[in-house]
């Protein structure tokens, strides 16, 4: 799903680090000595040992409670090829952040395009839908601490009493990578919030519209938003802000508006108003999801980063390092880490090479690929 490199972890001497919050019993691993961490002692950050696991790479593991902290989602805005914004990046630049990892599986653009990766998964947040999933994909409601097996939603623009429904929103089309293809097809949405821009092909046309009626982004959930076309056009671009763009088919009815015409778009989601992509879904209240065998993904060690919460609230976030299918943790070895944590709801995020712990100013683990990597999602630690 995404590219991966190998990196030089095998053998590594572990270290358990400094946990202010009292949640876990340290001690050091080894000879070397034990780091030093300067954690607010509200917010618990521990390096532990995995060998009973199995696993023999460090494990990196977040906590917070929720009344302190709040998880935010951002979205790269850059070329991933030669890009920086990374889950450090991000911190840095919101106010208030004090750590971050990698988000939601993601597709690499070519080198040298201006667009950013393109999650794999659904995206919500602040209540606004900036991007669908382009494949069956695992979701997470970072406020309501459960997963589900998809993104619930559906967008429809009402034309002169003609529904037409919106088959993606944002989503990078046509789309190529393994054992994903994905054509230029159906209604689809853009919007600014990806920066990405508006396909054109044969026998398509785009309409552009203006908001109307102040600045709520017509794909806020749960909600109607006025439209004004201003616009049609068959050449590629970036949506302006305030503004949508539809690309869509010759025949839909939306090729009856006169320009300067309006229309009503509904946007619905149960999904919440904070939602990430993620696969896959590891515990559902204090059961533990079925791994396919076949997955060979999941059934090899592999870094891995996952997010979870215990049945008091408490928010888990966990780094395993590794090296493609040599060292790391499986998806069993996961569930049974994160278990022993009195995790009971969690879901895998993206791992390998993007498998990355931002905290205090340095990155805590150890990338694959000996840097972090660029990525398409993040998720931040933000102080209420």
């Amino acid at each position: 799903m995404v590219r991966r490199a190998r990196g030089r972890l095998a053998g590594r001497t572990m270290a358990v680090i400094l946990v202010t919050s009292g949640l876990f019993a340290a001690g050091a691993v080894g000879s070397a000595a034990a780091p030093r961490v300067n954690v607010p002692a509200s917010l618990g950050v521990a390096v532990v040992n995995g060998h009973r696991f199995g696993i023999t790479t460090p494990i990196h593991v977040l906590r917070f409670n929720q009344s302190d902290y709040k998880i935010v989602i951002d979205v790269a805005r850059h070329a991933v090829d030669n890009g920086v914004q990374t889950p450090s990046s991000m911190c840095r630049t919101t106010r208030g952040c004090v750590a971050a990892v990698n988000g939601d599986f993601f597709a690499m653009t070519p080198p040298g395009t201006p667009d950013p990766a393109d999650a794999v998964g659904g995206v919500i947040r602040d209540c606004v839908i900036l991007h669908t999933p382009q494949i069956s994909h695992q979701q997470v409601d970072l406020n309501a601490h459960t997963v589900s097996q998809g993104l619930g939603w559906s967008s429809v623009v009402d034309a002169n009493g003609v529904n037409v429904p919106i088959d993606a929103i944002n989503q990078e089309l046509p789309l190529s990578y393994s054992q994903v293809h994905l054509a230029l097809g159906g209604t689809l949405l853009y919007t600014p919030a990806y920066a990405l821009k508006v396909p054109a092909s044969k026998g398509r046309v785009t309409y552009y519209f203006a908001h109307v009626g102040g600045s709520t982004p017509p794909t806020r959930i749960n909600t109607t938003a006025r439209l004004e076309l201003v616009a049609t056009t068959t050449a590629s671009f970036k949506v302006a802000p305030g503004h949508v763009a539809i690309s869509a088919p010759r025949s839909t009815a939306l090729s009856a508006l006169a320009m300067r015409s309006f229309a009503t778009m509904t946007t619905v989601s149960d999904a919440g108003c904070d939602n990430i992509g993620g696969h896959p879904i590891l515990l559902d209240h204090g059961v533990v999801a079925p791994i396919d065998p076949a997955d060979t993904f999941l059934m090899r060690p592999y870094a891995r980063t996952a997010l979870g919460w215990t049945a008091s609230g408490t928010t888990v976030i966990l780094t395993v390092d590794g090296r493609d299918g040599v060292t790391g943790a499986t998806a069993h070895q996961l569930d049974a880490l994160l278990e022993s944590l009195h995790v009971v709801t969690a879901i895998a995020l993206d791992g390998g090479n993007s498998t990355t712990l931002y905290a205090h100013g340095r990155v805590l683990n150890h990338p694959s690929h000996g840097k972090e990597r660029p990525v398409g999602t993040g998720l931040l630690v933000v102080k209420k």
